[in-house]
């Protein structure tokens, strides 16, 4: 059976995401949760305009979406989400290592297209770290369809 792009990059994203995981980081898929993020974003802004005595860092550092932004300060996650907004689609992951946080790519080549190229220029410019996690996968995957009778 001939593997479509898409197939592949749901096996590249499995494989990141069981490399990132056994090297104890914190990652968000952010094919799957980009919304997640922008959602906490917009929560924070309605819970700081209801309560403003209460500073923005203190409602980034305590929310319950910390774990899926990853951010200790209001100055971070805005221009996380500014950044987000415009290259979000671009990456597959927000990588937390412990040391740095990363934006990853999955993918099968080491050629980055311009689109690629430039949103890494952009995230760099917010301090983050990027790299490409590269996996190579077959174009065909072989199976066999086994019949299994059942008891009447």
């Amino acid at each position: 059976m001939k593997l479509e792009t898409e197939d592949k990059q749901s096996i590249f994203e499995i494989v990141a995401a069981r490399y990132f995981t056994t090297q104890n980081w914190k990652w968000v898929n952010l094919r799957k949760d980009l919304n997640k993020i922008i959602k906490s974003y917009d929560e924070l802004n309605e819970q700081y305009a209801s309560y403003s005595y209460v500073s923005r860092d203190w409602y980034v550092e305590n929310m319950g979406s910390k774990n899926i932004h990853m951010c200790n300060t209001w100055d971070e996650l805005k221009n996380l989400v500014t950044f987000l907004n415009t290259h979000g689609k671009t990456f597959n992951f927000l990588v937390n290592t412990g040391n740095r946080k990363s934006f990853c790519i999955v993918d099968d080549s080491r050629e980055l297209d311009e689109t690629q190229a430039q949103a890494i220029k952009e995230v760099q410019k917010l301090g983050y770290n990027t790299f490409v996690f590269l996996a190579t996968i077959p174009d065909e995957i072989e199976f066999q369809l086994l019949q299994v009778r059942g008891v009447n």
